[in-house]
């Protein structure tokens, strides 16, 4: 078994689903599914954080949205 197999394998066996799934979900659709199983999910740093600050903001952002502040960007 090659390593990106092995990869799929163990995403699939922590997710509880298949990688096809997994690429249909979107990052916000996926977290609903995640705390549907685990309860509400916490995201934790630890200091010193080196970067840009909160990426995440209150919540993930869909690609889309991403896409909409970039095009708002490119217009000024």
């Amino acid at each position: 078994m090659d390593s990106f197999a092995l990869i799929e394998k163990n995403a699939e066996k922590v997710t509880g689903l298949s990688v096809s799934k997994l690429r249909e979900y979107g990052p916000g659709r996926f977290r609903e599914y995640l705390e549907s199983r685990k309860g509400t999910l916490r995201f934790r740093s630890f200091f010193p954080v080196i970067g840009r600050g909160n990426v995440l903001r209150d919540s993930l952002v869909s690609s889309c949205e991403i896409d909409s502040e970039i095009d708002k960007i490119l217009e000024d």
